[in-house]
């Protein structure tokens, strides 16, 4: 499954400059985001609708789909939440 190119970013503009915003996140090329040297959020467009995936502390990672304030508000939650507590390993 393919990343989010830049068309179907540009309908997230707003939810990548909070993600930029959160201290400790690096986006190493648009919409694609590490935390502490490791692969940590990034974006698929599958079949339009579109899809984040946010690492797990135990691996893995957990999918949320961001098309609507509400999915975008628990993706931020969620990021900053993991963040705080090191969730990169």
């Amino acid at each position: 499954m393919a990343h989010a190119d830049e068309a179907a970013l540009a309908r997230l503009l707003p939810l990548l400059r909070q993600l930029r915003e959160i201290k400790g996140l690096r986006e190493m090329k648009p919409g694609t985001f590490y935390l502490k040297g490791s692969a940590f959020i990034h974006f698929h467009d599958e079949a339009g609708a579109l899809i984040a995936d946010l690492k797990r502390a135990r691996g893995g990672f957990d999918r949320y789909p961001v098309d609507t304030p509400v999915g975008q508000r628990k993706l931020l939650d969620d990021a900053k939440r993991r963040v705080d507590r090191g969730d990169d390993e």
